[in-house]
């Protein structure tokens, strides 16, 4: 009798271990094919060429806070204008977190710096559209979980008040050992609430309600062109590097949010000299 409780017990075990590697390896298998769904529903049969030598993409390995995850793309080979940028997050909700979209006039860019949320370990690609039609993407494996029901960083009465709200540089740098490049920064007081968040006061969750839209000019001269969402992180943050050859004196900012707010801020020059 006791023989056979024994053997009943390891065969059970021995069930939950081969169900839990199946889980295991249907989760991994689901990660795996998302991206191919989303660069056929993106970009078709196009080919997508993966590598760090048009765009590369700085990342942490394991982030510090999921509700806000530096990203850096830095465009490595200067003499190809990459005119849009995707941005994913495989494994958000809502994966594509933003398109960029750079205009001639606004000549080379070097780097993009921006803030975003992640909800589960996930690969995070950036993928160029260069001038040519060539799209080039550069990834990097994100450990992080909870970033888009994470609770409001600020009391939400206050965040609510705030929304809109801007901070804006437009800085010109002068650098004797690199090439020459002005810097555009905006900065939105803006809640970016994903609708996962939960009001522990309220015992309801907060409605999705969130920056969509962000454009800027220099001078008039449309640079940039941003559509986004709640991946997002709140309090959105922008920092553009670009080609100081372009003649920069004010820096005019256009955001929109899901409730067709518009809101508007413009920022004079500063310089700022590195010799």
């Amino acid at each position: 009798m006791k023989n056979t409780r024994e053997a009943v017990r390891a065969c059970f075990q021995a069930m939950f271990f081969v169900l839990s590697l199946l889980v295991c390896v249907a989760q991994a298998q689901a990660q795996d094919d998302r991206w191919p769904q989303l660069r056929k529903a993106y970009f078709g049969d196009t080919l997508v060429t993966l590598g760090d030598d048009v765009i590369t993409m700085d990342a942490p390995g394991r982030a510090h806070d999921a509700a806000t995850v530096p990203i850096t793309i830095t465009v490595v080979d200067t003499e190809r204008q990459v005119r849009k940028l995707y941005l994913f997050v495989d494994q958000n909700p809502l994966p594509l977190a933003g398109i960029f979209k750079f205009t001639e006039e606004a000549g080379l860019w070097h780097a993009l710096e921006t803030r975003i949320r992640i909800n589960e370990y996930t690969h995070v690609r950036a993928v160029g559209v260069l001038a040519n039609g060539e799209l080039h993407m550069s990834e990097r494996f994100v450990k992080a979980a909870g970033g888009c029901s994470a609770p409001a960083m600020a009391d939400m009465d206050k965040a609510m008040a705030r929304a809109g709200k801007m901070k804006l540089l437009l800085d010109e740098v002068n650098a004797s050992d690199t090439l020459p490049f002005s810097e555009a920064v905006i900065k939105i007081s803006h809640p970016n609430n994903s609708g996962m968040q939960f009001d522990q006061i309220s015992r309801n969750y907060i409605p999705a309600f969130y920056v969509n839209h962000i454009k800027a000019d220099i001078d008039g001269v449309e640079v940039l062109d941003v559509e986004t969402n709640f991946s997002m992180s709140e309090n959105p943050v922008i920092r553009l590097a670009f080609n100081g050859e372009m003649k920069a004196t004010t820096l005019n900012v256009v955001a929109m949010d899901s409730k067709g707010n518009q809101y508007e801020k413009s920022a004079s020059l500063t310089t700022r000299n590195t010799n």
